[in-house]
């Protein structure tokens, strides 16, 4: 496509008259319609009829620019097998006493031109008119029709139904209906009338102190449109709302931010680590937020150990089956006498199949493990097996899932630890490195909540344990304290290193300082609190004098390196 005067590509809108035959072979209502519309002054040219019965579009390419077709009377385009994707308007003039479905022709005006967002915002919507007896019956349709061509309410504006003006009773000029007599699906369409007035506006453009508001239906088309892009930008600012069904997002909860802490969080972003992508032959070089899966690089299981328990190697005998009337297989356990008999016939095998089939039986079950090399991993069994005792073979044989279960834990404990190394090699060589980007979100949705701690920065946070809610009433009387809010763990904020970390309490001090707490119980002095705070340091210095990253204590006795006591925590955010 060539562009065109403002720059984009062309486009001829088209409207679709959906009419309603009397019945199957009768075409003079589509006939009365185009003479109607040749009457408001419409070229009849620009008038073609699409229907089972007739076909005034064979051989006639809609989209070209020599194409004059600008409306097209139909009554059910998906079946009568055409498309368009400049059909813009669906004018529905369906007989007002039948139920007609309009879900098929819906589709037709749902694709709008090229799937891109156009410079005329008028281009971006597409408009359905009806008129009915009942407005809202019409307006039940179209929704039904919407609702089942995938779109929500939260898709579509309605307009105030137009009350028509009633001129003065004029008794010699009523029209007599008689009542046996069937109605027109448009009798009271006035062409010449129509026509009439459409020139006077054309006349009158000019004069816009005289002109009447021709375009107060793009007007508010417009306003509609620009208020649904407001609501969407609103909604890609909450990323979790983003991945809720519209229909569910009104039956969770959900808490603004408070309007007082606002210009505090509009602008702020938050540090997460990215991978440096070089520059090369096939990239002009990049940065990608870092996941996990990325410190994969160089991954092997050559030369690592195998040094596995399996003393406590469950014995996992299921059977999958599919149910009558299911297409989803579904597992369970064998019974005892199926395990029995099961077992009697594994162990009637030769030796050597024996131990071949529960190798495959094993990388069968590891296989999913995406990160390592199939090759590597069928070796790496091979290893750990072909080195096993007479009592280990007969052990395995029992229960070989059970053995192939322990051989995944020992795999991802050797990825955890290559993360780990990869990452912080990858961090000294600048090859990771640390820059603002998660931005808070406008609302957040948790599954059960609190608003009773003053300072809170949304309207309700989520509910806390026992530990966080005493850290953050020692919180509300720190003066220096501008917000806190409580990190929803999975959907909030993540530091993204070798594993994500989602600290528990944000705070902001009135000095802009950022500062992340994670609580931590006695009981939880362990190794994993001792790798959070390792990824919190490391996040820390690499973020910016302006972040900081605790882990809390209740007490100071028996500290992992690098916590704190609460209360050493609640004087250094007094100092901050």
């Amino acid at each position: 496509m060539i562009p065109y005067q403002n720059g984009g590509k062309y486009i001829r809108p088209i409207a679709l008259f959906q009419a309603q035959p009397k019945g199957k072979e009768d075409a003079t209502t589509f006939e009365k319609l185009r003479t109607e519309l040749v009457n408001t002054g419409i070229p009849a040219e620009h008038i073609a009829i699409r229907t089972a019965d007739v076909n005034e579009l064979k051989n006639v390419d809609l989209l070209s620019s020599d194409c004059p077709v600008r409306y097209i009377i139909t009554v059910n385009a998906l079946k009568e097998g055409w498309d368009c994707p400049f059909a813009y308007i669906l004018a529905s003039l369906a007989n007002k006493t039948s139920q007609v479905d309009v879900e098929q022709i819906l589709g037709r005006i749902l694709r709008l031109p090229y799937t891109a967002e156009h410079r005329a915002k008028a281009l971006n919507m597409s408009y359905v008119l009806t008129s009915s007896n009942d407005f809202n019956d019409a307006v039940q349709q179209i929704i039904r029709g919407l609702n089942s061509a995938g779109f929500s309410d939260r898709d579509y504006r309605l307009a105030e139904p137009v009350e028509p003006v009633k001129p003065a009773p004029v008794p010699e000029q009523l029209p007599i209906i008689e009542p046996e007599a069937p109605q027109e699906d448009f009798a009271g369409l006035d062409g010449k009338s129509i026509g009439a007035e459409l020139q006077r506006r054309r006349e009158s453009e000019n004069s816009p102190e005289s002109a009447p508001k021709a375009d107060s239906m793009l007007a508010e088309a417009q306003q509609a449109g620009d208020a649904y892009n407001q609501a969407v930008q609103g909604a890609d600012n909450d990323p979790f709302a983003a991945a809720l069904p519209w229909e569910v997002r009104d039956k969770v909860n959900t808490f603004h931010i408070i309007p007082q802490y606002q210009e505090s969080v509009d602008g702020l972003l938050i540090p997460q680590f990215f991978q440096v992508i070089p520059q090369s032959l096939f990239t002009d070089g990049d940065k990608v937020l870092l996941s996990k899966e990325m410190l994969a690089d160089g991954f092997t299981l050559k030369g690592k150990a195998y040094d596995i328990d399996f003393a406590a190697a469950d014995d996992e005998i299921v059977k999958v089956d599919v149910e009558t009337g299911r297409s989803v297989p579904r597992a369970y356990q064998m019974e005892a006498a199926d395990q029995r008999y099961f077992k009697e016939y594994f162990s009637s095998l030769p030796p050597e199949s024996r131990v071949r089939q529960c190798k495959d039986m094993m990388i069968h079950q590891l296989d999913k493990l995406n990160m390592v090399d199939g090759g590597e991993l069928r070796a790496y069994v091979n290893l750990i097996v072909d080195g096993m005792d007479r009592e280990q073979l007969a052990a395995m044989e029992k229960a070989p899932l059970g053995f192939a279960a322990k051989i995944r834990v020992k795999i991802e404990s050797l990825l955890e630890q290559h993360y780990k190394e990869t990452f912080f090699t990858w961090l000294d060589r600048g090859k990771i490195v640390c820059e603002p980007h998660y931005r808070l979100p406008s609302a957040i949705h948790p599954t059960s909540s609190t608003a009773i701690y003053g300072k809170s920065l949304y309207e309700a946070e989520e509910d806390m344990n026992a530990l966080e809610q005493d850290l953050v009433k020692r919180l509300t009387a720190i003066p220096n304290v501008l917000w806190w809010h409580r990190n929803i763990a999975r959907h909030g904020f993540a530091i993204n290193g070798y594993f994500n970390h989602y600290p528990d309490i944000m705070i902001m001090t009135k000095s802009g300082k950022i500062i992340l707490a994670e609580t931590k119980g006695e009981h939880l002095k362990n190794d994993d609190s001792r790798e959070k705070i390792e990824l919190g340091a490391a996040w820390r210095n690499a973020a910016g004098n302006r972040y900081r990253y605790y882990m809390v204590f209740r007490d100071e006795e028996n500290l992992p390196h690098g916590a704190v006591s609460m209360g050493q925590f609640v004087e250094t955010v007094e100092a901050l």
